[in-house]
């Protein structure tokens, strides 16, 4: 009986894949980066043919890892943090102003970071990739996207965050 439960697959949907968007991505493009630089090695050690276009490739798929998993992670507070600040206040109603002020300095930074990454993407449209000669906002696109994505979750922590406050002042 346990067994089947395990083997048992959950029904996925159009909003079960958007809402899971940033970790399909974060997946695909990890295990890609791992195929094409494992594909190099062989190619490169067993075969004596190198694929020239891998590393550019690989660091691509590793761009768009890293800001989309940043991303991802941001979603699932999976970010190290630094909650000392916040375990060694001694009231709770301190603690959730606190956590509002840190959103808060989130939100600033993500907001600053979202900006200048969209400006360098920008002025950077026109160039090209040295190797396979693509758009370079292919890869640097993840930067935006990945901020963006942070910032987007960071204001609805906030809010979250802002609630908790207010319903620990007057009711429920």
């Amino acid at each position: 009986m346990h067994e089947d439960r395990l083997w048992k697959r959950k029904k996925v949907t159009l909003g079960s894949v958007l809402v899971n968007l940033d970790a399909i991505i974060t997946c695909v493009t990890l295990t890609l980066c791992t195929i094409v630089v494992n594909a190099n090695v062989l190619m490169r050690y067993f075969l004596k043919r190198p694929l020239y276009w891998s590393e550019e490739v690989a660091t691509g798929l590793f761009v768009w890892t890293v800001f989309i998993g940043s991303a991802y992670a941001y979603r699932k507070h999976a970010h190290l943090g630094v909650d000392i600040l916040i375990n060694i206040l001694p009231v709770e109603e301190i603690r959730k102003v606190v956590k509002v002020i840190m959103d808060l300095l989130e939100l600033v930074t993500l907001i600053m970071l979202t900006r200048t990454s969209v400006q360098y993407v920008m002025n950077t449209m026109d160039k090209l990739t040295n190797t396979l000669r693509v758009p370079s906002w292919y890869i640097s696109g993840a930067v935006p996207i990945g901020f963006g994505l942070s910032l987007i979750f960071c204001i609805y922590l906030l809010v979250k965050d802002i609630i908790k406050v207010f319903k620990g002042k007057g009711g429920k």
